[in-house]
């Protein structure tokens, strides 16, 4: 085997690890947050449909791309029921994730709700190792592709909200795996991640919004990453923001909101890493669809009174 091959070897195992304790992360985490938490079933007080497509470096060949979608809403005055699904492909893998959320509306006061939720998941993990072109033809290394089968796993989150704060725990995969084998290259790790997150809504005026938000997310043998966002709100019909990732990049984005019941968000991340030799392109777009023929919003990731 040549040299080069090798160096594809390398890289294509650190690709794979890596991949396995990264979950992927959006822009604006907060277009979507049924995503990060099986606490948002239902919290904003309507049956919601979202949609989020994510490119990641454009014209990079393996590049991440992740596609989502999520419905939840109220079943009753407490509890709220959500589904998502999410493909995720870096590189040569692949991974179909099946969330079913239960989330539950305790009312402290007038003001104060905490909601908790749980989450049963089934995940597939493949690794297509027969997609890579080497220079030894039939080379048994990429013959074999790898594939984890069902994998059944668990989650939680909280969230804490009043009219003008939210601040949220989740773990959205609680239990750690391997599969594949150590002795070789294919062997994946698929490890839990932990987000605390938290907004504030700031009425500057009767048509203007400013909403701040912060996430945290750590992940074992990985350094601890903050999101930092800033939302501007105008007439209850346009929203500008801006975002920040440390160790990545900053982004912008735009959204039309409340237009005939969909919501629709753009977003553009600019990295600030070496990548950026490569692409300097990630494109995202979300698009959301209020079910609920007399839809209440309250204060959560996305809105608030």
């Amino acid at each position: 085997m040549k040299i080069s091959v090798k160096i594809i070897i390398g890289l294509i195992c650190l690709s794979v690890n890596s991949y396995a304790q990264q979950d992927p992360m959006y822009t604006q985490y907060w277009v979507n947050p049924q995503i990060l938490s099986p606490a948002q079933a239902g919290a904003e007080g309507r049956t919601v449909l979202n949609s989020t497509a994510r490119l990641q470096w454009i014209n990079v060949k393996g590049a991440p791309k992740t596609y989502s979608l999520a419905i939840g809403g109220m079943v009753s005055n407490r509890l709220a029921l959500g589904l998502s699904y999410v493909y995720d492909q870096v590189g040569i893998s692949r991974t179909n994730t099946v969330n079913a959320d239960v989330a539950y509306h305790l009312n402290f006061t007038k003001k104060w709700k905490l909601i908790t939720g749980l989450r049963v998941i089934g995940l597939i993990n493949n690794v297509n190792f027969s997609e890579i072109n080497t220079t030894t033809p039939g080379d048994p290394l990429f013959m074999e592709n790898l594939t984890s089968g069902v994998k059944p796993n668990a989650g939680f989150g909280f969230l804490l909200t009043n009219n003008k704060f939210y601040m949220g725990y989740s773990e959205p995969r609680v239990v750690n795996y391997d599969f594949g084998s150590s002795l070789k290259m294919g062997n994946t790790h698929i490890i839990s991640h932990r987000f605390i997150y938290a907004g504030y809504n700031f009425n500057i005026s009767e048509n203007y919004k400013l909403r701040p938000s912060v996430l945290m997310k750590q992940v074992q043998n990985a350094p601890v990453q903050f999101d930092m966002n800033i939302a501007n709100e105008f007439n209850n019909k346009l929203v500008v923001g801006l975002s920040g990732r440390t160790g990545e990049g900053i982004g912008a984005m735009l959204g039309v909101i409340n237009y005939h019941n969909f919501d629709f968000y753009y977003c553009y991340d600019y990295p600030l890493t070496t990548i950026s030799l490569l692409s300097k392109q990630t494109h995202q777009v979300t698009i959301c669809l209020t079910l609920s023929k007399h839809p209440k919003r309250i204060n959560s990731p996305r809105y608030f009174n």
